[in-house]
């Protein structure tokens, strides 16, 4: 699907969206977060981009309201629906390729100073379609020990006929603190 030429989603009634179809603003809320939580449960995902009010009130733009058009105290959202996937062990220790019974969230606070997300962002472009893949208790680190887990995410960004995986973030964590939460 081609996307509409102002860059904006076309009226729903007429044609659905795939899952994670980027759009300019989309774009923009993702280039200018100040905090991202990605968060993925039964084959779905979100990536909420919040710009902050730090400190108090702010006046927000009108290019910032129409980057986060959803307000919420004195932040402003926008919320982006995307495939995603959860691979991994199950707590029976069943190795699940897809579908692992699992919830998975990561909150990225102060994106712009993230190792990996602001040239993330920076590549992506209005038509791009964006899909998360998280994979729980990878054995890549041998090395984990003592209950801990290691949990990782990657971003997928699919262009035309091109896609690039993006790892997103690691963690190694013990079970109460995991990124993701098998059993769900």
């Amino acid at each position: 699907m081609l996307p509409h030429p102002g860059g904006e989603p076309p009226d729903a009634d007429i044609e659905a969206d795939p899952h994670g179809l980027l759009y300019n603003s989309d774009i923009q809320a993702l280039r200018h977060a100040d905090t991202v939580t990605i968060h993925a449960q039964h084959g779905l995902g979100s990536i909420r981009a919040t710009l902050n009010a730090p400190g108090g009130l702010r006046i927000y733009t009108a290019a910032q309201q129409r980057a986060f058009p959803d307000a919420a105290g004195q932040s402003r959202h926008r919320l982006l629906t995307v495939d995603a996937d959860i691979a991994g062990f199950d707590p029976a220790g069943h190795w699940h390729e897809h579908d692992l019974p699992a919830a998975a969230h990561l909150v990225i606070e102060h994106a712009a100073l993230h190792d990996v997300w602001p040239t993330l962002a920076a590549i992506l472009h209005v038509g791009d379609v964006l899909r998360l893949r998280f994979r729980a208790d990878s054995t890549h680190d041998l090395q984990i020990s003592d209950g801990r887990h290691r949990d990782e995410v990657y971003l997928l960004v699919d262009r035309g006929r091109r896609q690039w995986t993006f790892l997103l973030e690691v963690t190694v964590r013990r079970a109460e603190q995991r990124m993701v939460t098998p059993g769900r």
